[in-house]
């Protein structure tokens, strides 16, 4: 077993606790954002697969990657500049 595995308890009234945090009741996760794709990890080519697999996830990828890294290469030019 990984050292990031979650841990289950089978006694009564424990606590299931993943990565040394308890879990809530009746969830397998409790921050589904944290699984979530993050661009600034990853190359653009990396994203551009990301994006061409998961064309829902597009507006979010983007936005994390203007928040984060920014690459011309995947947000395009700042048209904002006068």
């Amino acid at each position: 077993m990984s050292d990031d595995a979650p841990v289950y308890w089978s006694q009564p009234n424990q606590q299931v606790v993943r990565d040394g945090e308890p879990v809530a009741a009746g969830t397998n996760n409790p921050d589904p954002a944290s699984d979530a794709f993050d661009p600034g990890a990853h190359t653009v080519a990396d994203v551009e697969l990301y994006l061409a697999d998961h064309p829902d996830e597009r507006d979010r990828v983007l936005a994390a990657e203007r928040d984060g890294k920014n690459r011309v290469s995947l947000v395009g030019e700042d048209d904002d500049e006068d």
